[in-house]
């Protein structure tokens, strides 16, 4: 009679220890919840990226997290900001590369409100 043997397991077991659990403050922000934020901070911004003063059109600047959620950055507006998409790109591909908060983002303030009298976003 022949011999059973056994499969070997084709999954890996993962570390479940890494794996922080999502919050609902910690979740990124989506639907029609995000545009009106978008939009409330692009008009704070007064229309400009938050890292290089470029001026930037409301649909072609990224609404970023300051601090990513993934570093320990929350949804709080403050620590939202309005960058163009280079800024953008160029801070997301440091972080990526060091996995930390990019430090030259660090080195620019968040707007506090409307730097622009008379700025009228649409």
């Amino acid at each position: 009679m022949a011999k059973l043997t056994t499969l070997k397991p084709r999954l890996k077991v993962i570390d479940t220890r890494r794996i922080k659990p999502v919050y609902g403050e910690q979740r990124r922000i989506s639907g029609s919840a995000r545009v009106g934020l978008k939009r409330r901070i692009w008009v704070r911004d007064a229309g400009h990226c938050c890292m290089c003063s470029r001026a930037v059109d409301l649909h072609e600047s990224e609404l970023d997290h300051r601090i990513a959620l993934q570093f320990g950055g929350d949804n709080s507006e403050r620590n939202l900001w309005t960058l163009c998409t280079d800024c953008h790109d160029g801070k997301s591909a440091r972080e990526a590369a060091a996995g930390q908060p990019d430090e030259e983002a660090l080195k620019h303030a968040v707007p506090e409100g409307n730097q622009v009298p008379g700025f009228v976003g649409l």
